[in-house]
């Protein structure tokens, strides 16, 4: 996907001005080979909302992971699990084209910026008022001081013939393709495979891209004010950059991001949040977790708060095999109704404490999973579900 790498400090400032008008994604990436924080990736794609190309139309949209991405990035017809699960809307039906260019995928934090100003304006059950990064989106770019209109909207189609055991012997039933869609998870692992593998290693470099497989082009015709429809092949293969900060650090502040937010946090830094004392005779941190110190999501069908450990201060504590953690939890206040999916899954637990009002709660699934949890009390409360 991409060729050599430019260093930053090896370029004239007319160089640099020069890619800048060229590039369209950002990547900063902290891979924590140091174990020192936490590994943020981010990926941001730098546009105009208008084909004048002045600076009052200038914004950023990007998307943000902590830790590291292993999510699906392609999706197709088939994958019911994934949003391609509504045939009708309004006055008609929705073809798989219509579907996959909806599709944005939950995994990731997302923020716009203008004005230096980032925020997350995602929301993916009542709308948002965010630029979506989802096939549908188009973008306009500049490049050379000319604007074009850019879209990702790479697909193909994968033989998925079943293969059926008869008598011992792998029989292929016949020939059935599923039209499977790239989607800006796709984009967003494939850049970051070319910034883990780049030969000149950490630092801040640019290098040219090949975004043909992903993404079509159009160039503005400035005679008939239209997107030109055929596809400029040379620019899309040769000359977008891609402009990267690689770093073996973890992150530990809010400062490090792109977007000066992690987990939506403009005031995160690595290791505070929670309340502990620590035991010099034994060697072992006690975190002792309360309500501040957890996620809330509201849940409309249950009418209440569901409670989570962030993916931040569960690599904390994977990171510290003689951490005993203790989660107490007294409901007063807000309306807490559960443990969230895959709350505390994976983390060590020594002990889990609750107490409120008479009132069910709710363990949803994997919330307890390869905790090891010693003691569990609970009193008031109603326990619904196992949590495994």
């Amino acid at each position: 996907m991409c060729c050599a790498c430019l260093s930053d400090k090896d370029l004239t400032q007319d160089q640099i001005d020069a890619y800048k008008d060229r590039y369209f994604m950002n990547v900063n990436y902290y891979d924590n080979s140091k174990k020192n924080g936490v590994e943020l990736a981010e990926l941001r794609f730098d546009y105009f909302t208008s084909y004048r190309l002045q600076s009052m139309d200038y914004r950023s949209t990007g998307m943000q992971y902590v830790g590291n991405y292993r999510g699906n990035d392609i999706i197709n017809a088939d994958d019911k699990s994934r949003g391609f699960n509504t045939i009708f809307s309004g006055d008609r039906y929705l073809t798989d084209d219509d579907m996959a260019a909806e599709w944005v995928d939950p995994d990731f934090y997302y923020y716009d910026t203008t004005n230096g100003i980032s925020w997350n304006g995602q929301n993916f059950k009542s709308g948002s008022v965010a630029t979506e990064l989802k096939r549908a989106t188009q973008f306009i770019i500049k490049i050379d001081n000319r604007p074009f209109m850019i879209q990702l909207t790479g697909s193909w189609y994968a033989d998925i013939g079943d293969l059926r055991n008869i008598f011992g012997i792998g029989w292929k039933t016949g020939d059935i393709y599923s039209k499977q869609y790239w989607t800006y998870s796709s984009v967003f692992k494939t850049v970051l495979k070319a910034v883990k593998t780049n030969s000149a290693g950490y630092g801040n470099w640019y290098i040219t891209v090949d975004l043909s497989n992903y993404f079509t082009i159009r160039e503005f015709d400035t005679e008939t004010g239209k997107f030109k429809t055929d596809n400029v092949t040379d620019i899309i293969k040769n000359y977008c950059v891609l402009k990267f900060n690689y770093n073996a650090n973890g992150a530990i502040s809010s400062s490090q991001s792109m977007f000066g937010l992690i987990e939506n946090n403009r005031k995160f830094a690595y290791g505070e949040g929670v309340d502990y004392d620590t035991n010099y005779w034994q060697e072992r941190m006690v975190y002792n977790l309360k309500i501040d110190n957890l996620d809330l999501r509201y849940d409309e069908t249950y009418g209440g708060y569901f409670v989570s450990l962030s993916l931040i201060t569960k690599k904390l504590f994977e990171d510290m095999s003689r951490a005993e953690v203790n989660i107490v939890l007294i409901i007063t206040g807000k309306n807490i109704v559960g443990l969230d999916y895959n709350a505390f899954e994976d983390v060590k637990l020594k002990s889990l404490w609750i107490t409120g009002p008479p009132q069910d709660f709710y363990l949803l699934d994997n919330c307890l999973k390869g905790t090891e949890l010693q003691t569990f009390e609970h009193t008031g409360i109603n326990i619904i579900g196992g949590g495994q």
